[in-house]
């Protein structure tokens, strides 16, 4: 692993407008980088191109943290996280980063990483946490999809934390399918109460489960690809039909998930997503679009770090929130 050196303890703090974008290539070789990120860096464009990502690792960063950045990206997964990165006179800045991968017709061509200002708590945690990592004094502690995460007992009872959504549908029909043949060996006795059991958790988790997996999929999509439409305007009117195709097939899937039986919680965060949603399309997503079908690139871009980004922020959260609760 690469130690950039020397460090100093000066720390320079992002502000709400900074935004850091690179590009890697496969192999992690940078192929695209913004102002931002040359200007807090310190370095030049010259000096970054075709390196190595790692060239702003800063020392105080674990290995662990690195290994599941490309273990999560490699598996087809958006990773987010929180990293320390080095400038190149040795000082310091904290990111909370978003990288996913890059598709050009249909084939994978490298990373793109969105990294912006982290509040000041993450920052505290993430920091002590890395410490213990490199201390190794992390026992029952992980680092999966960016999250530092316990591995004990009952983690290690969770099934489905390590699993994709398709995974943990596959899972579920196998137990299902299990127990309709225990109950079969145990005899016919109650069979119609459990079977209307299963029904309910087929048609009012398994399912459920599914459509929002699509859901957070299609939500994580727009932004990327309003990302990729700022960074490469050639891309743009493809970028703008996969995000229209995106968004009506969010509103299918949101019928037909609230047209399944919504506990009084879940009814609770449902409405909250609605609600945050909508404001999300109707005062971000298309107002965007709009600037950057109009050319307005440079103003398309504001818009994007200080009006979508903020309003959009609370959905991926809410989202979690439901997938948590089916599960």
């Amino acid at each position: 692993m690469r130690s950039n050196m020397p460090v100093t303890n000066n720390e320079y703090v992002l502000t709400d407008t900074d935004s850091i974008v690179s590009i890697t290539d496969l192999q992690g070789k940078i192929t695209y980088i913004n102002e931002d990120f040359k200007r807090i860096s310190g370095f030049r464009e010259e000096e970054l191109m075709g390196q190595p990502q790692n060239i702003v690792r800063h020392p105080d960063m674990p290995v662990e943290a690195f290994a599941d950045f490309w273990a999560t990206l490699k598996s087809g997964r958006p990773w987010v996280g929180y990293v320390k990165n080095r400038c190149k006179n040795g000082d310091y800045y904290w990111v909370q980063a978003n990288a996913t991968a890059v598709y050009e017709r249909g084939q994978l061509t490298g990373y793109m990483s969105v990294r912006g200002k982290p509040s000041r708590t993450a920052v505290e945690a993430s920091d002590r946490a890395y410490a213990l990592f490199r201390e190794g004094k992390a026992k029952g502690l992980a680092i999966r999809d960016g999250k530092v995460v316990k591995t004990g007992l009952m983690s290690k009872l969770n099934i489905f934390k390590d699993m994709s959504v398709k995974t943990r549908l596959i899972t579920i029909i196998a137990i299902v399918v299990s127990l309709m043949l225990l109950i079969g060996v145990l005899g016919v006795s109650g069979m119609k109460k459990n079977n209307e059991s299963l029904r309910t958790v087929y048609e009012d988790r398994t399912i459920p489960m599914r459509q929002l997996g699509d859901i957070k999929e299609k939500v994580l999509h727009i932004r990327t690809a309003m990302v990729t439409g700022l960074t490469y305007k050639k891309e743009m009117p493809k970028q703008h039909e996969e995000i229209e195709q995106d968004m009506a097939g969010i509103d299918k899937l949101w019928d037909e998930y609230t047209a399944t039986y919504l506990t009084p919680e879940e009814k609770i965060l449902a409405d909250k997503f609605s609600a945050d949603y909508k404001r999300c399309i109707n005062d971000g997503v298309k107002p965007a679009m709009k600037l950057q079908r109009d050319d307005k690139m440079n103003e398309a871009e504001r818009f994007y770090w200080e009006q979508m980004r903020p309003v959009c922020k609370p959905v991926t959260g809410e989202m979690k929130d439901l997938l948590q609760l089916q599960a």
